[in-house]
């Protein structure tokens, strides 16, 4: 079992998804030590997309974070000259940061498991819908190929729309309000209104 105290690794301009993955590039000296940490234990960590993105030159040593993140774990670690570290982080599962817990140089947050239900009815109307709007922005995009890839894979519906949500070109607040859905029908709601705002050329209020 995890410790409920677990580091928190928090990015501008990033979220990770449960069932995707995630290349890091570690070079800051606290979070140097926090893979070392972490390699050395549990290999868990929690990503968290940054409010805003820190001023040039900034770290974000404390900028206010979302929330919701998602639980990582390091399944590949490739260490490199000077203490830095290249890391492949698979998303778990998306978790709420109770509170953040001071006693480390690095941030760490205590935090709890969100379930996700993928048995929620997904109509086949819709699920069409979201394929027509999925299609629609592939082709305005000039990626049909890739995103015929990803609908390839061997996954379930709530991995396949996670890829989706990883690997399309959504704002990060928009990749927020998708990780935030608790269930499989929420989530190809919410997917299914960006692709169509995109296609628009609106966004979601508030996003």
């Amino acid at each position: 079992m995890l410790p409920a105290i677990l580091p928190l690794f928090p990015l501008p301009q990033v979220v990770l998804f449960p069932q995707t993955f995630l290349p890091l590039f570690v070079f800051e000296p606290r979070y140097q030590d926090m893979t070392v940490e972490v390699l050395n234990s549990h290999q868990h960590l929690i990503i968290s997309l940054m409010q805003e993105t820190p001023e040039p030159g900034g770290l974000g040593e404390s900028s206010p974070i979302f929330e919701v993140g998602c639980l990582g774990e390091i399944v590949r670690a490739e260490p490199l000259t000077g203490g830095r570290w290249r890391l492949l982080i698979q998303g778990k599962h998306a978790v709420r940061i109770v509170e953040e817990r001071p006693g480390k140089a690095f941030r760490q947050a205590l935090h709890e498991v969100l379930p996700f239900t993928d048995s929620v009815l997904w109509p086949g109307p819709h699920r069409r819908r979201l394929m027509d709007a999925l299609q629609a922005f592939a082709e305005a995009e000039g990626i049909e190929a890739q995103v015929a890839e990803l609908l390839d894979l061997p996954l379930e519906d709530a991995g396949r729309l996670n890829t989706l949500a990883m690997a399309l070109d959504f704002k990060p607040t928009e990749r927020q309000f998708l990780l935030e859905a608790r269930d499989l029908a929420t989530l190809a709601d919410r997917l299914l209104k960006l692709l169509e705002f995109a296609q628009g050329g609106r966004y979601l209020e508030g996003l």
